[in-house]
């Protein structure tokens, strides 16, 4: 006896014509051109996804959730406390070169971030990726973390 099935029949074609749709919307004018390769590069300098400092020439990155790499950050809040304007600072803030601190280090995982984390070497995805890691599988000490990480990661 054969049961009948509730659910509806997928037709063989659904796929192919799902890839076709999505490849014609990526093709598109429309699309941005910046996330059509294999590999998403994104520009120190783009208008929604800036990831350098605000400070014209500037060559550090920006620390945190913040627009300023951690020198203009520190520099800015001497100036705001003194009274000083923002665009003023941002006018008349002299450029930094790149720097030595932790997050001008690059994150032992994917080279083209910067670490965020003296000890670890690790960029602030791959941090947080570990620390969910350790907390599922037990904490340790540092030197056990790095011990850990260098043979857990590939990072040649």
């Amino acid at each position: 006896m054969t049961v009948p099935s509730l659910l509806p029949r997928q037709d063989p074609r659904t796929g192919r014509d799902r890839l076709e749709v999505l490849t014609a919307l990526i093709g598109s004018p429309s699309f941005d051109p910046l996330f059509r390769p294999d590999i998403i590069t994104i520009p120190p300098d783009h208008p929604v996804y800036r990831w350098n400092c605000l400070v014209t020439d500037c060559e550090r990155t920006t620390m945190g959730h913040g627009d300023l790499c951690s020198t203009h950050e520190m520099l800015w809040r001497r100036q705001r406390d003194a009274g000083a304007s923002r665009t003023d600072f941002l006018r008349t803030a002299p450029p930094a070169g790149p720097g030595q601190e932790v997050e001008e280090r690059p994150c032992r995982i994917c080279p083209d971030r910067p670490a965020r984390h003296l000890s670890l070497d690790l960029c602030h995805h791959h941090q947080f990726r570990w620390y969910h890691h350790r907390d599922r599988h037990g904490a340790g000490s540092v030197r056990e973390e790095q011990h850990h990480l260098s043979t857990s990661f590939d990072t040649t």
